[in-house]
């Protein structure tokens, strides 16, 4: 599980900004948190705030930080990574710093984060905590690395400098415990972008092959479909077999069975499907990885296209333990402000991004917002938000910033 996230000079956000999952000690919606024997966690992150504020550069920063982990130096000359723009402020020539701390496998906590400058890594670090104290594992310096165990470094003197060493080594050295914990935390989180049409295929893709090989699996998945669309009764594939996908260049169609006019069986193409079943259906695998096996999901508009009474369903999904036996994650950005209320949400759940007038973001908790009282300017005081507020309507307000400033728009008529 993710415990913190801190990041710097990533895109908009020039200063350092955090996402802590650690939940507060607020008494409310005790069952939104994921209790463990060291550390008690949120299951749930929803990023609020106006149109380029900054919400989807908070995703895309763990994002980035994945792809550098898990793409070795051999691939990086196609991968996307160097075309990204993600140096927003280089023009302060300062390096883009990255850092998690972590909760992995056997109730292990890790803190591992790097410092990157035009492609070349500047410092890296990893360390693990121990009686409320965290020691080095190793600690990096441009190439220079230093251990805490020499084993199977030998030969690692010429590190290449656009390589990460959490990369190289947990490859190197395959039984070390710590190094592939936090590699296979990496592997196992995700960051989804819905709106890059190459990652639906992606999707598509690994849906399609499990359907395909698993019928439990599909069985699961039509279930889910049924639980927000009744009308569907089954789920086809042409061709129907993984021998036959192999014969037919690879090229399955997908097809979703609804119950029609007297009672008929009609095939519907799931491209002709709306909107919103399609992305369900997409989401699904990503839903049930997460909730199974305990890992973190970020989700960039995860309310667009949705029914905001079925984000509140995905939502309680997480919540529920019954649902979410693996302590999974989800964070996401959204405009969905029906769902932003104290029935659905701790204030620790709900964040903000604000861009200032000179282009930086910040990010902030509901939970840490200090409301201004300006009735009496002479007296003025200071208090954080209620767990009584209405708080999308005090959203929408601007009681808590974070949303667009309009100004009037005279459309010119003359010719």
């Amino acid at each position: 599980m993710l415990i913190r996230f801190s990041f710097k000079n990533f895109k908009s956000f020039k200063d350092e900004n955090l996402l802590d999952m650690e939940a507060t000690a607020l008494k409310e919606h005790e069952y939104n948190i994921a209790k463990t024997e060291n550390i008690e966690l949120l299951k749930v992150a929803a990023i609020y705030g106006a149109n380029a504020s900054g919400k989807t550069n908070v995703l895309q920063a763990f994002d980035y930080m994945k792809k550098r982990i898990l793409v070795s130096d051999d691939s990086k000359k196609n991968s996307p990574i160097d075309e990204e723009n993600i140096y927003s402020f280089m023009i302060n020539n300062g390096p883009i710093s990255l850092e998690v701390e972590i909760l992995a496998k056997n109730d292990k906590i890790y803190k591992y984060g790097f410092e990157v400058l035009k492609n070349s890594i500047v410092s890296e670090w990893l360390y693990i905590k121990k009686v409320n104290k965290f020691y080095p594992i190793f600690e990096r310096e441009k190439n220079n690395v230093t251990m805490k165990s020499n084993n199977k470094i030998s030969g690692l003197a010429n590190i290449d400098e656009r390589t990460l060493f959490l990369n190289i080594y947990s490859k190197i050295d395959k039984d070390n415990e710590d190094f592939n914990n936090v590699y296979e935390w990496f592997v196992n989180a995700n960051y989804l972008d819905l709106g890059n049409p190459r990652f639906e295929d992606f999707i598509n893709n690994r849906i399609l092959l499990k359907i395909l090989s698993d019928e439990k699996y599909k069985k699961e998945l039509l279930r889910f479909i049924k639980t927000f669309d009744s009308g569907i009764e089954g789920i086809k594939t042409i061709p129907d077999s993984i021998e036959e996908v192999q014969n037919n260049n690879r090229v399955v169609k997908v097809e979703l069975i609804h119950r029609g006019e007297d009672n008929k069986l009609k095939a519907l193409p799931l491209d002709l499907e709306s909107n919103g079943t399609r992305k369900m259906f997409h989401l699904f695998d990503f839903f049930m990885d997460a909730l199974k096996n305990g890992m973190v999901l970020f989700i960039d508009e995860l309310d667009a296209k949705l029914h905001p009474l079925l984000t509140r369903y995905i939502i309680n999904l997480f919540h529920n333990s019954e649902t979410n036996i693996g302590n999974g994650q989800l964070i996401y950005s959204t405009h969905d402000t029906v769902n932003l209320n104290k029935d659905t949400f701790r204030r620790d759940e709900i964040w903000f991004t604000e861009k200032n007038r000179d282009g930086v973001s910040e990010i902030y908790a509901l939970s840490d917002y200090i409301l201004e009282d300006d009735e009496d300017s002479k007296n003025k005081t200071s208090k954080k938000v209620r767990n009584d507020a209405t708080y999308n309507k005090d959203y929408l307000t601007g009681r808590y910033g974070a949303i667009p400033v309009l100004e009037e728009f005279e459309i010119n008529y003359e010719k």
